[in-house]
């Protein structure tokens, strides 16, 4: 037997041996192959071997046993990972594909870096056929033996259902989130003796034929010094009460998200179309922004008051569009003319509004956005540029016009619309290229007034360089904040907008914070989860969208492999350069190592350049579809093959023609 010495010897070295040991928690990285990493707080990346990803998902919290071994072949130890425990596991629902492979049932999950199918049990199966698009819950989780399940919990459709691709983002994103039974009850009653009647006064709508939620309507009149402008904007924080059931469910939707073919509303359509819209010749409850412009567009006073309107009309962007224009048919100005002269005096503020903005702050050229026109089978039929009409500019220089009241009246605290200008790390090339392009020095880039001036130097025409193109892609992109910032992008020192509450809860959330104000009651704080809430709603709008869109291009540009088309650069990277299509309007990327040309990318300018030929923003070139993958909702374009001709190096395009 061994004597109490040799035991507490033995309990020593054993603690030492486990004091030796490195253990850390992280979060489980996955990758497009079969191991992956665990991320660690200070940053590292520690490998995983395929076994142990097997036991895991990414995004699993995970503890972990560092080891280093010295490999022969390197000339440096390998840390691996080995797993301890498992934490905590965030995946819990997800969509995917329905797989059969002999007796086998699975999902095929739709989920970055989870390159695994997992299986489903005959009694979670939900009579799903193969192929079928469907949604998911884990039923076990594969950390004890590697073998996960999970069960249907709604089948979406077949891969060839009409719609099936926004049927499947919504359901991915959960867009539309089961309204609360009998809603309608929890509506707050509207106290009309606490609002202005402003009833009588002739506001008016204008917005697309289709819109059924009317968010804003407009009044107009000259004064002596200049104008009054008044913006009428639909109040659903009248109805809807505060962290209620419904006000919750808004608010993790966060956005109405509008779809080619297909609209989800943020808020249940009776109350988005009908109770909250200002709907023509109907008395709707509303925020009210009464602004005072000087006749160089100075905006000298403002009121926000809570009222009571009724629109007098609702006309479409493209009537009064022909009416200003003057080039419309007398169809078109039937419902225009009775309002001419609102219309006109409208048109004349803004103009005004237009250019103080173009004089005092920043009024950048819109991007060309793009319209996916669906046939009967909800297939893309083509794709259109969309056209900003003299109509959207009125519009919209009262909205800019009363959401800059908006903030002024927030204070330092509330709800704002940030644009911090170039990313930090991006600073120094912007500088470089300010010097080299424009001859600007000693000018602070990171700052509005530095922002500001750097753009307003940029004279496209007479630069062979496409230096505004390449800067927009140097830029942070909009955020929300609950503190006032700058926002560089419209030359101001603060933003917010409360111009569209029945379609944004951003917009709504300001609603409250005005009325605050106005009511002089305690000023409500938003809450940093709530926050979060709003932009990963916002986000998840933007990538359903995203996601739908892409899908359809990927289906349009199937039967096009192998075609050459005229397109013009719109991205690069290191790793090639992104190019829409001039006649398709479709965008593909060109991986420049699959070239038989090697490429050099220079991140300053945003240039690659071979032996052959420089490649920049805005340059037109000649590309091939070479493949489109559905799946990964990817579509690749290469150089069309280059043919030698007598010496000289001719496309198969020109040798065609």
């Amino acid at each position: 037997m061994l004597d109490n010495d040799t035991l507490s010897q033995l309990k020593q070295l054993k603690k030492n041996i486990e004091d030796s040991k490195e253990y850390a928690v992280g979060i489980v990285k996955g990758t497009q192959r079969k191991f992956g990493f665990v991320v660690l707080d200070d940053g590292r990346e520690i490998f995983i071997n395929p076994d142990q990803m097997q036991k895991v998902f990414p995004g699993d919290k995970v503890k972990i046993l560092i080891t280093t071994q010295q490999d022969n072949q390197a000339s440096k130890a390998k840390i691996y990972g080995s797993l301890i425990k498992l934490i905590d596991s965030p995946l819990k629902a997800f969509t995917g594909r329905y797989i059969v492979k002999g007796k086998g049932h699975f999902v095929e999950p739709d989920l970055p870096n989870l390159s695994r199918w997992i299986f489903i049990p005959p009694q979670s199966r939900k009579d799903a056929k193969p192929n079928d698009f469907i949604r998911c819950e884990i039923k076990r989780h594969p950390y004890s033996d590697a073998k996960p399940q999970a069960k249907i919990t709604e089948v979406i459709g077949a891969a060839d259902h009409a719609g099936i691709e926004s049927d499947y983002v919504i359901s991915k994103f959960q867009l539309e989130p089961a309204w609360p039974k009998n809603w309608e009850t929890s509506l707050l009653e509207i106290n009309t003796d606490a609002r202005e009647d402003l009833t009588a006064l002739p506001f008016i709508t204008i917005d697309a034929a289709s819109t059924m939620d009317m968010d804003d309507a407009v009044f107009v009149q000259t004064t002596e010094q200049g104008w009054q402008l008044q913006v009428a904007i639909a109040d659903p924080s009248a109805l809807i009460a505060v962290d209620s059931e419904l006000d919750r469910l808004a608010r993790q939707r966060a956005t109405s998200t509008y779809m080619p073919g297909r609209a989800v509303s943020m808020l249940p359509e009776q109350l988005a179309n009908k109770l909250c819209s200002l709907t023509p010749n109907t008395t709707r409850p509303a925020l009210v922004c009464q602004l005072e412009v000087d006749k160089q567009g100075e905006i000298t006073s403002y009121h926000m008051i809570e009222a009571m309107v009724s629109s007098k009309a609702k006309l479409s962007y493209h009537d009064v569009a022909a009416l200003l224009d003057q080039n419309g048919s007398e169809e078109d100005l039937i419902d225009g003319n009775k309002h001419k002269t609102t219309l006109l005096t409208l048109q004349a503020l803004s103009d005004t509004l237009l250019n103080h903005r173009k004089q005092h702050n920043l009024v950048i050229p819109n991007r060309q956005e793009y319209r996916l026109v669906l046939n009967s089978q909800r297939k893309i039929d083509h794709i259109e540029p969309t056209q900003k009409t003299s109509a959207h500019q009125v519009i919209e220089e009262c909205m800019v016009a009363a959401n800059r009241c908006a903030a002024d009246m927030l204070g330092d605290q509330g709800l704002f619309i940030s644009h911090p200008g170039f990313r930090s790390e991006r600073l120094a090339d912007v500088k470089k290229l300010a010097e080299e392009q424009l001859s600007l020095s000693d000018i602070d880039f990171s700052t509005p007034q530095g922002y500001q001036q750097l753009i307003k130097s940029i004279d496209d025409n007479q630069l062979q360089f496409p230096l505004r193109a390449v800067l927009s892609r140097l830029l942070e992109r909009s955020r929300l904040s609950d503190q006032a910032l700058p926002h560089h992008g419209m030359g101001l020192e603060k933003y917010t907008t409360f111009t569209s509450p029945i379609r944004k809860y951003s917009d709504l959330t300001v609603h409250r914070l005005l009325k605050s104000k106005i009511r002089s009651s305690k000023t409500t704080i938003v809450k940093a989860e709530d926050l979060a809430i709003i932009q990963q709603g916002q986000d998840n709008s933007r990538q359903a969208r995203y996601q739908m869109e892409q899908w359809l291009k990927c289906q349009f540009m199937q039967p096009l492999i192998g075609k050459t088309f005229i397109g013009t650069v719109s991205q690069i990277n290191s790793n090639g350069f992104a190019v829409r299509l001039n006649e398709h309007l479709i965008e593909g990327f060109v991986e420049t190592r699959l070239l038989a040309d090697k490429y050099s990318f220079d991140p300053m300018r945003l240039r690659l350049t071979s032996k052959s030929q420089t490649i920049e923003l805005s340059q037109t070139i000649e590309v091939m579809v070479k493949a489109v993958d559905d799946n990964a909702r990817s579509i690749r374009y290469t150089l069309p093959p280059v043919i030698e001709d007598k010496g000289e190096k001719q496309t198969e395009t020109e040798v065609a023609s």
